[in-house]
């Protein structure tokens, strides 16, 4: 590993910067021709990246929404799921996850992770069903896809269907599945941090099911099937065109920037090991992993939170994704958890620690930062 203790640049968990400049005038030259067709909301640019972001994934349909959280809700109700049902998922994800659950009646039931993987644990998902179970929800955390063979299986023995949050696995395969090949329809979020990152919000969810992207895209716009013919209740959800256009310039760039992460991440994985007290999560067998983040877990006498200011003083800022798990939220109260219902959540909550690796990173800048962390965690 090269010493880089004397540098003093910033290093940050996203670059837009430079993935503009990487870019160069093609998203402004995309902007400007959607202004200039006057079609705003979805429309030609928004059905190009329908089609070509479900083809990257090998499922046959794509529908575009307005959020990823959205995506999620939205594709709850699209496969059936109704107030009062019961739909099992992650309790260490994004709050987004178990609250689309709960905003269209349903209730979150949670089941643990996998501690070595902070993945859904299938065995547990399955003691978690009860009679009123009527869907999975499992989370693709940082980009690693959860055992979809497994809750597939699980799913088609229970009679539930099964909705994949991949709001963090663009481009991610596992046992060769895409994301929402083996799900009845997967979810993705468009954020700005995300892998593909529109200039704000956009969702989309991806489907092999023609009856659930019909059901989609009539929800997505107030429940219409035709123009001013409102066959259900739904919402407004539709994807604007300048983001549609922004991420149609970018898409095809995904795959290069999902194997530059890679490449990082095997930088940081070598550097770092024999650790002690870091330990990167486990990549499961027959994985294509895309690092929305690359994930280790600080077991040592120093704290994951004096460990991450210690790297801030140094101008590498890392993230905690998450600092609590789901059932421990305020939020969350009326679900009926508390301290101790899942012991491998509450546990990664206090050890993970997000380190840089997006695809404009150097080799020398995953070098400073793993240098950085082995001195601040004493390992």
């Amino acid at each position: 590993m090269t010493s880089t203790t004397q540098a003093t640049k910033p290093i940050a968990p996203v670059d837009l910067a430079a993935e503009r400049a990487e870019l160069g005038p093609a998203l402004q030259e995309a902007v400007l021709r959607t202004l200039e067709s006057g079609k705003y909301v979805l429309g030609p640019e928004v059905e190009a990246l329908e089609r070509d972001f479900a083809k990257l994934h090998s499922v046959a349909h794509g529908v575009a929404v307005g959020t990823g959280t959205d995506a999620l809700w939205l594709g709850l109700l699209a496969l059936g799921v109704k107030p009062c049902d019961d739909v099992v998922t992650s309790p260490f994800t994004f709050f987004a996850s178990a609250a689309s659950i709960a905003l269209i009646g349903a209730k979150p039931v949670l089941a643990d992770v996998d501690y070595d993987t902070a993945l859904l644990d299938p065995a547990k998902a399955r003691a978690a069903v009860t009679p009123r179970t009527t869907a999975i929800l499992p989370v693709h955390l940082y980009g690693h896809l959860a055992d979809m063979k497994a809750f597939r299986a699980l799913c088609d023995e229970k009679k539930l269907a099964l909705l994949e949050d991949g709001a963090q696995a663009h481009g991610s395969r596992r046992d060769g599945y895409a994301c929402g090949t083996l799900g009845d329809a997967g979810t993705f979020s468009f954020y700005v941090t995300k892998n593909l990152g529109a200039a704000g919000e956009g969702g989309m969810v991806l489907t092999q099911r023609a009856d659930v992207a019909k059901n989609l895209r009539e929800l997505r716009d107030h429940g219409s099937p035709t123009k001013y013919v409102h066959a259900r209740i739904g919402t407004n959800s539709r994807l604007q065109a300048i983001q549609a256009a922004i991420l149609n310039v970018k898409l095809p760039h995904l795959e290069r920037w999902n194997e530059r992460r890679r490449q990082l991440a095997a930088r940081y994985g070598r550097n770092l090991a024999g650790s002690k007290v870091i330990a990167p999560l486990t990549l499961a067998s027959g994985t294509t992993h895309t690092y929305h983040q690359y994930t280790v877990r600080i077991r040592g006498e120093r704290s994951r939170d004096a460990v991450a200011a210690a790297l801030s003083a140094k101008q590498i800022f890392a993230g905690v994704h998450y600092p609590s798990p789901v059932h421990l939220q305020e939020a969350a109260k009326p679900w009926g958890y508390g301290p101790g219902d899942f012991p491998n959540a509450e546990r990664l909550a206090r050890e993970v620690l997000c380190l840089p690796v997006h695809p404009f990173l150097s080799d020398a800048d995953v070098d400073r930062v793993s240098e950085a962390l082995l001195e601040a965690a004493g390992a």
